[in-house]
């Protein structure tokens, strides 16, 4: 018989669980993770923005009042419950929503170039959102799974999910407790992720211990020193300054707030990674899938174009590793 897929474990003490049909319990924690709309709820802490019943609440929202609609309008359905977005930036992140397919595929293309074919079994996104990767790894691989803080996220990626008539197991947790067992999966992703982990170097020892040996982790990162405006609040210059300068410049500039996000240098991440055991770090430098440039404006677009060359150029592609926009990042697992 075939081991269930994927293998649980409490995130706190990694202790087996009992599964029950409403709920895991560790019985040793004396624990109980509710599982919510058939999605297993394992956070140790509530996503940041929002408490666990206004979450529950809002994906609830979400199934019952988007049973009609599509992907698409979901998560239109999403912002315009969502307070204090303008329409122009919810129109922006419905986009990119649509986007993250085509990004998907053109990372596990360019995981292949740096590593090779790729063997993996079992796939791992931290951070999937609304599951755009999830569907291009499921066309490759069998054994995947995305797992996210934001419950409201989740539903939305089931209802994609559901669109491409594909099951993949969603899991609502903290990347910081992951509550799987130790060396489950051949290749972790996180995609534009990490920048929202609280304690970002918590989150990379668990993906260390989820990992098998030699195991592959693919961050795509954005860079806390690139030149380009920083692209939550398209504000320049604000990984320059020391962090706690950072919030009180974008209120002052943008008049919006910058809680909860932390980007990291080339550099601050390699050591990061060398922390949490993942060695033998390849690097690319990567190009923004065409998909993605269509919402982009005309001057943007342009200047998509004039990187798109640049970076191809020996010297300038080694400049951009510490001051292009972002850059992605395939280390490996050592647990010798």
């Amino acid at each position: 018989m075939a081991l269930e897929f994927p293998q649980f474990c409490c995130p706190q003490c990694k202790g087996d669980l009992e599964h029950l049909a409403e709920a895991h319990v560790c019985r040793p924690c004396d624990r109980r993770y509710p599982v919510v709309r058939g999605i297993p709820d394992f956070r140790v802490f509530p996503d940041p923005y929002i408490d666990y019943e206004d979450d529950h609440n809002k994906g609830g929202y979400l199934v019952e009042h988007g049973r009609d609609l599509d992907f698409e309008g979901m998560v239109r359905l999403y912002w315009k419950i969502t307070p204090h977005v303008e329409e122009e930036r919810a129109n922006r992140f419905v986009q990119n929503a649509l986007a993250l397919e085509v990004k998907g595929e053109t990372h596990l293309a360019e995981i292949e170039s740096l590593h090779g074919p790729l063997g993996a079994r079992s796939v791992l996104e931290v951070g999937c959102g609304t599951g755009g990767f999830l569907i291009a790894a499921k066309k490759r691989f069998d054994r995947v799974v995305g797992i996210d803080i934001a419950f409201r996220w989740l539903v939305t990626a089931r209802k994609r999910l559901d669109e491409a008539g594909l099951e993949v197991p969603l899991v609502c947790c903290c990347a910081e407790y992951l509550p799987f067992k130790d060396s489950s999966f051949d290749l972790i992703v996180a995609e534009d992720a990490l920048e929202h982990i609280q304690e970002q170097k918590a989150a990379l020892s668990e993906c260390h211990r989820v990992s098998v040996d030699r195991g592959m982790m693919f961050i795509a990162a954005i860079n806390r020193f690139g030149l380009a405006p920083e692209p939550h609040v398209r504000v320049w210059g604000v990984g320059f300054l020391p962090r706690r300068w950072m919030k009180p410049y974008v209120m002052l500039v943008k008049g919006i707030p910058y809680d909860f996000i932390r980007v990291l240098s080339m550099a601050e991440l390699k050591r990061m990674l060398r922390g949490a055991s993942f060695f033998n770090h390849r690097i690319a430098i990567p190009g923004i899938p065409r998909e993605q440039a269509k919402n982009f404006s005309t001057v943007e677009r342009v200047q998509v174009a004039i990187y798109d060359i640049v970076r191809r150029t020996p010297l300038i592609r080694y400049i951009l590793r510490l001051f292009g926009p972002f850059f992605h990042i395939l280390s490996y697992a050592n647990k010798q």
